[in-house]
């Protein structure tokens, strides 16, 4: 399978790209800014593909201007689906999107459950959505409703790289926002195959959340870390740090993405999330010993 990857350099990107060459599939990695949809355009026009995964976008953790989420994650995705409606048909267009275009909570959310985006970021990536979808006429796609993940190359504006950095370098004190809130904290590398086989599949069009069903509380989340260091700083509650509008709890029903998967005979479970953590607390240490030796 080639598939037609934008945003190849990100967090989820990277990971993607090597799990899809790891299992003999091609990568062709945009370069253009999807911003600017002549140069996209231009790119792709002679570019022989089968799918295109589509992760390029802004994040909702860096405080990017309302304007820019639009034209980046709105405007910049309908780039890319005009680019390929321009020069391709019968192509999956698989868009990164995202949990919080969800409504409040308390339950698993399934892809039926009400919407109700709370944030720019969420209303631009809900926006994505519909846009892309009214956009394509000779094409399909799936939206990927990602649940938070965490691994290797996150950055540290997140909350386990910047607590397992704090405990590897024994800070003595860590500012947080809430850590009651609840989260799923799924393996990146377990996220990137739930994508790859989904495009394996050519998945039919629709939405599906891209989660374990799994959260726990960042609370935990720091005694796991903290037994796994030998290291117990003060945690200390910053206001400013904390985001509006913050949901108590975020956590995905997976029952159509798994049934998907499992009709067609595959099935794979994630490390539990103590073995996710060593596997992060033994490459950080490796990274600042690295660093150290420079």
């Amino acid at each position: 399978m080639n598939v037609l990857l934008t945003g190849g350099h990100g967090f989820i990107g990277k990971h993607l790209v090597r799990d899809l060459e790891n299992c003999g599939h091609k990568v062709l990695l945009s370069k253009s800014d999807i911003s600017n949809y002549e140069s996209l355009q231009k790119e792709i026009e002679n570019l022989n593909f089968d799918t295109v995964i589509h992760l390029a976008g802004l994040s909702h953790v860096v405080d990017h201007s309302p304007s820019l989420l639009y034209e980046t994650n709105v405007i910049g995705s309908q780039n890319v689906v005009l680019a390929v409606e321009k020069n391709y048909q019968k192509k999956k267009i698989f868009l990164a999107s995202t949990c919080h275009v969800y409504a409040d909570a308390k339950s698993p959310i399934s892809e039926t459950f009400p919407l109700g985006p709370k944030s720019h970021y969420a209303a631009s990536k809900l926006a994505m959505e519909f846009i892309c979808n009214n956009t394509a006429t000779r094409n399909k796609i799936v939206s990927l409703r990602l649940f938070n993940s965490i691994g290797i190359g996150q950055k540290e504006t997140f909350f386990i790289p910047k607590i397992l950095k704090a405990h590897i370098q024994k800070e003595p004190v860590i500012f947080l926002g809430g850590v009651e809130t609840q989260r799923e904290f799924n393996d990146v590398r377990w996220t990137v195959k739930l994508i790859r086989s989904l495009a394996e599949l050519d998945a039919p069009p629709g939405n599906y959340n891209i989660c374990s069903g799994k959260a726990f509380k960042a609370s935990e989340m720091l005694r796991f870390v903290s037994e796994k260091t030998k290291h117990f700083p003060e945690i200390i509650s910053n206001v400013e740090l904390m985001r509006p509008n913050e949901q108590s709890i975020i956590v995905g029903d997976p029952t159509r993405t798994l049934n998907t998967l499992n009709q067609n005979g595959i099935c794979f479970h994630q490390p539990p999330i103590r073995k996710i953590l060593d596997d992060m607390i033994t490459e950080y240490k490796w990274q600042i010993n690295a660093q150290k030796n420079l």
